[in-house]
């Protein structure tokens, strides 16, 4: 098989098959006492230089009248033309990184393999059903239904689709990893099948029907499929952006592509090789499309519903302390020992994600796939949404357990400040309806 290692090599060595192949298409083949020249029919005098085996050189007569080193020279032009573009294509290593940071976030926030949600399990979810139970089941008074509200009920959707936003990020980052270096495959394969069937033109005319087929493009199509469409853990499972996920997994798994090199003369196994690579590129430019639309789509939707993805952007309701009131200091620790928990895990959540790549971690020319960027505008853009979201909603419950605390101080009577603290805290509620990313 062709290592795209040895990509440069094998151009080197598609040109002088090329022209082997174009000198063939003229009644010129290596002579049979000297393989640097060409002769008419492989013996007759008058000689052409035959180009060096990196492809470079050769095309002055010996006694012939005219050079054909012009001729060269534009075969040599054309096949850079075509395979320039695929010389430098990243590997996908880059990826590896990002795509760790959103899949540990996504388990500090409760997701797992098996259920990609806050309720899946981990210490958010234990501590959060914990701090629901006791508050429910032993503690009275009216600030409890309104503090539920915010601090368990919605705090478990916002964790959930900060979940499922980093399983989207993930997706995009796991599918870029695994597609660079399937297509760096396929290009080495469609390159050295150009050269082999140009050399195999070049040998023998009467193989003007042979065909190499190629079915590696399928390699590319299929990496991102298996990532976004394997089931339960993958974009096909999140809910909170499900429809959204559901879209994308369907357009990568119908892209489907396979391509061949043939032909029976220099000019028809080029354009067979240009085909070939368009076919690849074509392939690439659809999966990284049908990313970025997913990536677009999740960044869409967090912005335009903050509240179910940003806990700083949900009102907590009327927070009254009345006389109804009754609890008992055991199960107040329970809650604020929980509580704090939570806090710790989501200030480890928003570290572990950080934010986004710098640079694109998969770059390539402009020619290639979606261009120079690819994914990465659109993946930066629901890194930074998610990564804000999470800061927020992890500073929005500091806040709610010193409010929890302040009220429990202020039951027993046990610091003289807690009544305000309290109604400074819930003053202090200033929804965060801007980002700033």
């Amino acid at each position: 098989m062709a290592d795209y290692a040895d990509l440069s090599g094998i151009v080197g060595q598609m040109k002088r098959a090329a022209i082997d192949c174009w000198m063939a298409d003229q009644g010129f083949y290596p002579n049979w006492g000297n393989d640097q020249l060409y002769a008419k029919w492989g013996w007759m005098l008058n000689f052409y230089d035959r180009p060096a085996e990196d492809g470079s050189g050769g095309g002055d007569g010996n006694g012939v009248e005219d050079s054909v080193a012009e001729e060269f020279a534009e075969i040599r032009a054309v096949i850079d033309s075509r395979v320039s573009s695929w010389l430098d294509l990243p590997d996908g290593s880059l990826c590896g990184a990002p795509r760790g940071a959103a899949n540990a976030t996504t388990a500090l926030l409760g997701g797992s393999a098996t259920s990609p949600t806050v309720q899946g399990g981990g210490e958010i979810a234990t501590a959060n059903d914990t701090v629901h139970e006791v508050v429910v089941n032993n503690l009275r008074g009216s600030f409890r239904a309104p503090f539920l509200d915010k601090y368990y009920t919605q705090f478990s959707k916002v964790a959930h689709g900060l979940g499922d936003a980093c399983i989207i990020l993930e997706a995009n980052y796991a599918g870029e990893q695994a597609m660079w270096p399937a297509a760096r495959t396929d290009v080495a394969t469609i390159c050295d099948a150009a050269r082999a069937a140009w050399a195999k033109q070049a040998e023998d005319a009467s193989a003007a029907n042979g065909t190499l087929a190629l079915t590696v493009v399928a390699a590319v199509a299929g990496a991102v499929s298996g990532v976004v469409t394997a089931g339960a853990g993958t974009v096909a499972a999140v809910a909170a952006l499900g429809s959204i996920a559901a879209l994308a997994s369907s357009a990568v798994a119908a892209i489907t592509a396979e391509t061949a090199v043939s032909g029976g003369s220099y000019l028809e196994i080029l354009e067979s090789l240009t085909s070939a690579l368009e076919t690849l590129d074509e392939t690439l430019t659809d999966q990284e499309d049908a990313l970025v639309t997913m990536l677009n789509g999740a960044s869409s939707t967090m912005r335009g519903d903050l509240a179910s993805y940003n806990l700083d952007a949900f009102a907590m309701g009327d927070y009254p302390l009345d006389d109804t009131m009754t609890m008992d200091r055991s199960d107040t620790s329970i809650v604020s020992t929980n509580m704090g928990r939570v806090e710790t895990a989501l200030a480890t959540a928003s570290t572990t994600l950080g934010a986004p790549p710098t640079a694109n971690p998969t770059p390539r020319g402009a020619d290639v796939g979606l261009g120079s960027a690819g994914t990465h505008d659109a993946a930066t853009d629901l890194y930074e949404v998610t990564a804000r979201c999470l800061e927020l909603t992890a500073g929005e419950y500091v806040r709610g357990h010193a409010l929890f605390d302040a009220v429990v101080e202020d039951y027993f009577s046990a610091d003289a400040a807690a009544r305000h603290t309290v109604e400074t805290l819930r003053a202090d509620e200033a929804l965060s309806s801007e980002l700033g990313v």
